[in-house]
């Protein structure tokens, strides 16, 4: 079957549907309110055309690049414009894009798999405390406090548990943290 041709202005429907998906109240709940208009406004009008794959030192700068770019767009005063917010935020709609069919397909997404953070919350920070307890000694700082730092520990952990669950990216290990034991 031939594959379908899909307009610019379906992509950006697509796209913006992700957005605003991938964004439920709770990802941001507790924040300032009109947050997540934001942050689904950022996230639609996100060039995902040109994510590069060169590496993970490539993509994680492009990654820190679109984090600051987010966290500096969300209401409220400076203290309220989290990094935490904006990271899981920008992590959560890269992996809606990869899983829909549309976006990958178009823009190429498939190789970007690899490269691709957990989206971090409380539930996989205490999972992977819970797995890798000599390298995370520190508590979860939340979402409002979460630095840079800590979150590549919390990256780097899952990328080893990943391996070892023999997935093909920490992004996918979400789905093993998230569902409760033995369901699929």
């Amino acid at each position: 079957m031939a594959k379908a041709t899909i307009s610019a202005g379906l992509l950006a429907q697509i796209q913006h549907y992700v957005a605003y998906d991938a964004i439920g109240v709770t990802a941001v709940r507790g924040h300032e309110p009109g947050t997540r208009d934001a942050v689904v406004d950022f996230l639609r009008r996100l060039d995902i055309s040109h994510i590069p794959s060169q590496g993970e030192a490539v993509f994680k700068n492009w990654l820190n690049r679109q984090t600051e770019r987010l966290r500096v767009k969300l209401p409220g005063l400076s203290k309220a414009r989290l990094w935490g917010v904006a990271r899981k935020s920008v992590n959560l709609f890269l992996r809606g894009c990869l899983y829909n069919q549309y976006l990958r397909d178009e823009y190429h997404l498939d190789r970007i798999t690899a490269l691709l953070e957990i989206p971090l919350d409380s539930r996989v920070a205490k999972k992977l405390r819970e797995k890798y307890v000599k390298d995370l000694r520190e508590k979860w700082p939340g979402l409002k406090r979460l630095e840079p730092d800590y979150s590549d520990r919390l990256q780097s952990c899952a990328a080893t548990w990943a391996k070892t669950m023999k997935l093909p990216a920490r992004v996918f290990l979400d789905h093993q943290l998230f569902l409760p034991s033995g369901k699929t």
